[in-house]
């Protein structure tokens, strides 16, 4: 079971999505908060697996705004913030797991807690094979041989994990609603743009098993000669 706490002191947002949450019976923890300082008072000891901020309702001066960002950073890996709003000075800096705009699409929303749910039931030292690496979701890495690790973005993660559980090839469209939502202003290279930095990580130098990426049937899908037996 994993704990979601929702900042906002928007009632009717706050009751729909306890309604959702009952329905789909998914396990998670819901707390409500009207502010981030009555929500940071009670996560004394410990943050939720997910934070749910709406900025736009329950706005925070900057300096409650940077205890967030310390304690988030601390916590590392997890927890993950989802921003309602526009996203606030520091918060941006730090990066921001998804940015979710008005009005919100419960039905999504809900979606994405269940793909994110699956992403934390990785066990820390879960290791997937990728090659010449090793591919570690909760700690953002991957690791190799005679190679110095190399950080992930936690879209670069959202991305890699996805494709890799993925049997058959992607579509960009269904790529850009699982990890960056349905966000009209996204940019129409942000696919393609992170599909470049990834190969750049993965492939250092040329590899014999050939490109990482395969394009097929207008998406994408890791090429097979890539994965470990077991995948």
């Amino acid at each position: 079971m994993f704990s979601l706490g929702l900042i906002s002191a928007d009632a009717a947002l706050a009751d729909a999505l306890a309604e959702q949450l009952k329905r789909a019976d998914n396990g998670w923890q819901f707390a409500v908060f009207a502010s981030l300082a009555d929500a940071l008072a009670a996560w004394s000891e410990r943050l939720p697996a997910l934070v749910l901020w709406d900025a736009q309702q329950s706005p925070a001066d900057a300096a409650t705004t940077s205890s967030l960002v310390t304690r988030l950073e601390a916590a590392r890996p997890v927890p993950f913030l989802f921003v309602l709003g526009e996203v606030p000075d520091g918060v941006e800096a730090f990066g921001v797991t998804e940015h979710l705009t008005r009005p919100l699409r419960l039905g999504y929303l809900l979606s994405r807690l269940n793909f994110y749910e699956r992403l934390l039931k990785h066990a820390p030292d879960v290791e997937l094979e990728l090659g010449p690496w090793l591919f570690v979701p909760r700690t953002r890495s991957l690791t190799a041989a005679g190679q110095e690790p190399v950080k992930l973005t936690e879209k670069e993660v959202t991305l890699l994990e996805y494709l890799y559980a993925a049997p058959e090839p992607v579509s960009r469209d269904e790529l850009l609603a699982a990890v960056w939502g349905y966000d009209a202003a996204l940019d129409t290279h942000t696919l393609e743009t992170h599909i470049y930095r990834l190969r750049r990580k993965l492939m250092p130098v040329p590899d014999a098993r050939g490109d990482v990426f395969l394009t097929d049937q207008g998406g994408y899908r890791l090429n097979p000669a890539w994965r470990s037996p077991a995948a």
